[in-house]
């Protein structure tokens, strides 16, 4: 019971949303790479049983749990990321690294109610991390890969401008105005646009795709600035063309490795 009450919630669906997808795009966008039939099922197992662990962990930090309730959830979870971490070894130590850290980075949100409380940078997270996991497993590890790091940092802060600028009421001890805000996702969006293509002509990574990234930036950016409802500040339209454009930059980066 209360395992689906968790699942019932908002944030933890969207999370588990990013991650099946961000896993089956990193798969299916590995280069040079044909993962197999026991590829595939080492990693969905490795998902599934990471995914019960931290949500086994994330009730076990409820207040109305008992202490014998909360210690059986706690091994039950130990034993999942033991048994996710031992199939992991299956493919490289580095990606056995990458999967420890995230997770534990994972844990640690969910024991603070980040998971719940701060659901932009438990996505953030995950799309940085998944990728350097999947690629790792897959031995399709590029260096490139680390320019989802500052991506996922300016993701973080640029959805934190956008949702000041479309809240109900300005926050009283913010420095900044609701348009300032807005001004700023705007400049977040355009930045991250510009790094990637920056970084595409500086490596090997396919200028044409980097360019597919930005220029889908750029409408991002006109289409909420001209959007009906953008300016109305209880619309949802403007979070969901700033994530949009964010994960579309990150998409065609990847792509383009």
């Amino acid at each position: 019971m209360a395992s689906r009450t968790l699942l019932g919630r908002r944030p933890v669906q969207n999370a588990l949303a990013v991650a099946i997808a961000a896993t089956l795009l990193a798969v299916v966008l590995a280069p040079d790479t044909s993962p197999s039939i026991w590829d595939w099922m080492r990693i969905i197992l490795i998902g599934v049983f990471g995914t019960g662990a931290v949500l086994l962990f994330a009730l076990a930090q409820a207040k109305d749990v008992d202490d014998l309730d909360r210690q059986h959830r706690l091994i039950i979870a130990g034993a999942m990321v033991a048994f996710a971490i031992a199939l992991n070894l299956t493919f490289t130590l580095g990606s056995t690294l990458v999967f420890s850290i995230g997770i534990t980075v994972v844990a640690l949100l969910a024991e603070r109610g980040g998971v719940l409380r701060s659901q932009r940078l438990g996505v953030a997270i995950l799309i940085a991390a998944v990728p350097f996991w999947v690629w790792s497993a897959l031995q399709a590890w590029t260096w490139e890969l680390l320019l989802l790091i500052p991506l996922a940092a300016i993701a973080v802060i640029t959805d934190g401008h956008m949702r000041s600028a479309t809240a109900s009421t300005p926050e009283p001890d913010s420095m900044l105005s609701q348009r300032a805000h807005r001004l700023g996702a705007w400049a977040g969006i355009l930045g991250s646009a510009l790094i990637v293509m920056v970084a595409g002509l500086l490596t090997d990574a396919s200028n044409g795709m980097a360019a597919i990234g930005a220029v889908g930036a750029i409408a991002g950016v006109a289409l909420e600035a001209g959007a009906p409802g953008a300016s109305k500040v209880s619309s949802r339209m403007p979070m969901a063309i700033v994530d949009l454009a964010l994960a579309w930059i990150a998409l065609c980066w990847i792509v383009s490795l």
